[in-house]
């Protein structure tokens, strides 16, 4: 099976896109939770604004909404098929509204999709990783998944090496360029057949 990275920032070479590049201030610091695949539901604002910033030129809207803080923001018919292949107790969908710099309503139709499942698919042995003295991961220069280790897993998921990443299998990558979303840039990622 084929995986694809679902690029947050959308498509950096048309203007004409909004582009967020302010975070939701009613979320605070749990904003973090959202851009790494921790839960945050059941502390998520009843009522989330996201404003579009005066300094961008970018004023329309897309099925992705490329952002600078790394959410991943679709509208709800992209929603709609990412939960088809993706299973309700592995992802959290939360809804805001989308407010122009004047804070007039321009959006109540986009969610922030956070998936919760994160899988230990990298292939260390074919990735080029760069790793701090601790052992933890600083930075991931070629990555490779392991195909042995990516079997059942959800439509959209998360790497536990690269949270930040997110994880689109075949499946669900052949539905969403079948509905002609905009905005849409996935990136096919390298997989390791060989056994660990």
């Amino acid at each position: 099976m084929r995986f694809f990275k679902l690029e947050t920032s959308g498509d950096l070479n048309n203007s004409e896109l909004l582009f967020l590049d302010q975070e939701p201030e009613t979320v605070g610091l749990d904003g973090y939770c959202i851009a790494a695949g921790e839960p945050i539901a059941d502390s998520y604002p009843v009522e989330v604004k996201v404003q579009s910033s005066e300094e961008r030129t970018g004023i329309q809207l897309s099925s992705v909404l490329g952002n600078s803080f790394n959410y991943l923001i679709v509208s709800s018919a992209m929603k709609e098929i990412i939960a088809q292949y993706t299973p309700q107790t592995t992802i959290e969908y939360l809804p805001f509204t989308l407010v122009d710099h004047r804070g007039r309503i321009r959006s109540q139709d986009y969610f922030f999709i956070n998936p919760l499942t994160s899988v230990d698919g990298l292939d260390t042995r074919a990735s080029d990783i760069k790793y701090h003295r601790s052992g933890a991961i600083v930075g991931i220069r070629k990555l490779v998944l392991a195909a042995e280790k990516l079997k059942d897993v959800p439509g959209l998921f998360r790497l536990q090496q690269a949270r930040q990443h997110y994880v689109v299998n075949e499946l669900l990558a052949h539905a969403l360029q079948s509905q002609g979303f905009t905005n849409m840039v996935l990136r096919e990622l390298l997989v390791s057949t060989a056994q660990a």
